[in-house]
């Protein structure tokens, strides 16, 4: 009888090999060499799963994103009523202030990267970013809903700024060293909402 092959289980497995690299020697290290070592797997099988970078980018791409919405999601729980306050640790989910996001930011960053000269790097790139705009299309809505949103303001530019805002600081955040400490973007991004907010 043929042996039955996990192969869902042998992907997990493969993929924690990939986050400890990443997380031990930052996600430039991350290669199917580098995999393959980790895993004691040969280059050959982990090829099977992971054909080359590109596609282990995406499939880190992919974990990122369902991280982000599994904290999101807790936070909502643990929050209950919306506020500022909610509107603010969801905002916060977007940016590196530990080392778990600063490896998902170095991730995205690898994506942005590939998306260069991989057609499906682009539309992942393309996908993950309209998930970013309307997480924080999210949090100008909320703050509208909570009637904070100061008069003349409009839902679509004070998204499409704060969204450049959270850019800027993921760079500043990552730059090597740090131009922006994880407790001066909490204070940045605090000040900016106190700013659009009534």
């Amino acid at each position: 009888m043929p042996k039955v092959v996990d192969h869902e289980g042998r992907r997990a497995e493969l993929a924690l090999a990939l986050w400890r690299v990443a997380l031990r020697d930052g996600f430039d290290a991350v290669s199917v060499r580098s995999v393959a070592e980790e895993s004691a797997w040969s280059a050959g099988a982990l090829r099977h799963y992971f054909p080359d970078k590109t596609e282990m980018v995406l499939f880190a791409i992919d974990f990122v994103v369902e991280s982000v919405r599994q904290r999101i999601g807790q936070a909502n729980a643990a929050a209950g009523a919306l506020s500022p306050q909610l509107v603010q640790a969801h905002l916060e989910q977007l940016l590196p202030l530990d080392d778990e996001r600063r490896l998902e930011s170095e991730a995205w960053f690898a994506l942005v990267t590939l998306a260069h000269r991989d057609a499906a790097a682009a539309q992942r790139r393309a996908e993950v970013d309209d998930l970013i705009r309307g997480a924080v299309e999210s949090a100008i809505a909320a703050l509208e809903e909570l009637g904070t949103l100061g008069p003349g303001r409009t839902r679509t530019s004070e998204a499409a700024r704060l969204h450049a805002l959270l850019d800027g600081m993921v760079v500043q955040l990552l730059a090597r060293p740090p131009r922006l400490s994880p407790q001066q973007a909490r204070d940045i991004l605090v000040r900016h909402l106190a700013e659009i907010c009534v």
